[in-house]
């Protein structure tokens, strides 16, 4: 009789739809993974259809000609076509000078010193070195001269040991890292850790805080090829105390030309130039000394 069913053939449906379920469920939970497939494959398309920046040609691959005075020269700067972020900037940075560039919150800073490693090209003028400008540069051989270490820490998977090795000199020795973490003031924390310089970190590196893998990126910084650092806010997660270690420190390396981009303005008053921008533009530049005796913007940043 229809719409009927025996036991036995209830018995047999049951059976064989234990078959068909896995399958179903299979395909249903594929397609979550399906979709993230999909979007991942999005964004690698996107990668790879960036341009490489090393692809062009440059004239100047000698490091030894780049040793000399840092200039920019009537340089401006725009995101696109909006304003210019940065106005007729005009500055001469001896080689080994220690340099300090302060100013609000927006007004270029960073910017600026992106233009030196060529992240940015000017929309008008140019940076040089040694007499160079940055676009005639191999941006490898620009990269090695100049060491750009934002604020941000970048903490890789591996050993502290391998963190730190990471972008070295070829001739790096175990005395170089000890010194290199010793000037970054992250020696006898490395020190109190379970395996030293052997503990494994991950990407986030959560065994250490932000004040200490700023100090690590420093050394990390000092152990590579670079005659030129820019410190960009490297400090900002460290107490006073460390941070004037720290800067005190790196003070003291007279072969090598540091710019810092102060969040805190004691920074400056150790710097033998301090360079004040508001509005894309520099408004000020001396000493410490000089510009609080001017009574101007600087003295107004310092006592506000």
């Amino acid at each position: 009789m229809q719409g009927q069913l025996s036991i036995g053939q209830l018995m047999t449906f049951n059976a064989l739809l234990a078959y068909f379920i896995d399958p179903l469920q299979s395909i249903i939970n594929l397609q979550p993974r399906l979709q993230s497939a999909s979007v991942a494959q999005n964004r690698l398309n996107e990668v790879y259809q960036v341009k490489s920046e090393f692809n062009q040609k440059a004239t100047i691959e000698d490091r030894k000609l780049l040793e000399g005075n840092i200039e920019y020269k009537n340089v401006d700067y725009s995101y696109g076509y909006g304003t210019d972020v940065l106005k007729d900037i005009n500055l001469k940075i001896s080689q080994g000078e220690k340099l300090t560039i302060v100013g609000m919150s927006g007004s270029g800073k960073s910017t600026m010193v992106k233009l030196l490693v060529d992240f940015f090209s000017p929309s008008k003028g140019q940076v040089t070195l040694n007499g160079h400008a940055t676009s005639e540069i191999d941006k490898h051989t620009l990269r090695s001269y100049v060491n750009y270490v934002p604020q941000t820490p970048y903490i890789f998977s591996g050993t502290v040991k391998e963190n730190l090795l990471l972008g070295c000199r070829p001739d790096i020795t175990e005395e170089d890292v000890i010194k290199a973490c010793q000037i970054a003031e992250i020696d006898q924390e490395i020190a109190n850790l379970p395996l030293q310089f052997e503990t494994k970190l991950d990407e986030n590196a959560k065994i250490l805080s932000g004040g200490q893998k700023q100090r690590l990126t420093i050394a990390r910084a000092l152990l590579s090829p670079a005659k030129v650092f820019i410190f960009d806010e490297v400090t900002s997660g460290l107490d006073t105390i460390t941070e004037k270690k720290v800067v005190d420190n790196l003070m003291k390396l007279k072969d090598k030309t540091i710019i810092f981009i102060a969040h805190r303005l004691a920074i400056a008053e150790r710097a033998d130039k301090v360079v004040v921008i508001d509005h894309g533009q520099i408004v000020e530049e001396g000493s410490h000394s000089e510009l609080m005796s001017k009574h101007g913007f600087y003295y107004d940043l310092v006592k506000g």
